[in-house]
């Protein structure tokens, strides 16, 4: 089998993998330079493979962000898919993924929140946090590998971190990562047919149902200033939709659009 030892599994007669490293410098890049050498290869990419770590030492948030983790404390994961959507169907995938990992949270902590566009909240602290990236070819995703950093058994964190949460923090309970992590994977195939065109409506409506701040009035920062508006929806392309305190209704794509009032800063 490639790249090393793997546990495999069996879904649908598909073979996912799942490999373990002890210390990586970004599980992401790990997983999208092999599976780039895959296709180099002619080979199909399997659906569901999975790399996890103890440490990365160049993990990577959305943006320029940067992920703190306690070596071996947290799920530090990436994970690859073989959606076959359309690029501009992309934001079908952020529904699909931030629904069911919301699912398998949901198991240990009540009231989880998705804080878009790919956050996961509880109590207004931050609990975990993704970075999707999608290969395009010929207008369609290639395929997509989503990295995902759940805090687990994090006890402490630096104070530049405005608002982070962990299982350990809102439960008391510690948990066996490489259980939590079989556990994940398995939540993920038991969704993983929901990843589909037909099931685009029912996503968005469960994405929305649980989404962080919606329908409420609250100050976020756009262009530098601050504002009060309240989340009305999401967009076709996953940009949010903001109703101003004057009543007119703007779209906002990532960046554009920051959270305040989270540990007295903005996010």
């Amino acid at each position: 089998m490639p790249f090393g030892s793997a546990d495999y599994f069996d879904n649908n007669h598909k073979q996912t993998m799942k490999h373990f490293k002890a210390d990586i410098p970004s599980t992401n890049s790990w997983l999208m330079s092999h599976v780039r050498e895959l296709r180099q290869r002619g080979e199909a990419v399997p659906d569901l493979w999975a790399v996890y770590t103890d440490f990365q030492s160049h993990g990577r948030g959305a943006g320029h962000n940067t992920w703190h983790s306690t070596r071996g404390c947290n799920i530090l994961t990436s994970i690859c898919f073989d959606t076959g959507l359309a690029a501009g169907d992309q934001f079908l995938f952020n529904l699909w993924f931030a629904t069911a990992t919301r699912a398998f949270l949901s198991r240990y902590v009540p009231d989880i929140l998705i804080k878009w566009p790919n956050d996961m909240y509880v109590h207004d602290r931050k609990l975990a946090g993704d970075l999707t990236e999608h290969a395009v070819t010929g207008g369609r995703l290639d395929y997509t590998v989503a990295g995902i950093g759940i805090n687990v058994n994090e006890e402490t964190f630096p104070r530049e971190i405005p608002n982070p949460t962990s299982l350990f923090l809102e439960t008391g309970v510690r948990h066996d990562i490489d259980t939590l992590m079989d556990e994940y994977l398995e939540v993920l195939r038991a969704h993983r047919r929901q990843l589909s065109m037909k099931h685009r409506e029912s996503l968005r409506e469960e994405y929305i149902s649980h989404l962080y701040r919606y329908g409420e009035p609250h100050r976020y920062r756009v262009g530098g200033e601050e504002v009060l508006g309240i989340i009305r929806d999401i967009d076709h392309y996953g940009r949010l939709v903001l109703e101003h305190h004057d009543g007119s209704v703007r779209v906002y794509e990532y960046k554009q659009i920051a959270y305040l009032g989270l540990g007295g800063q903005g996010t």
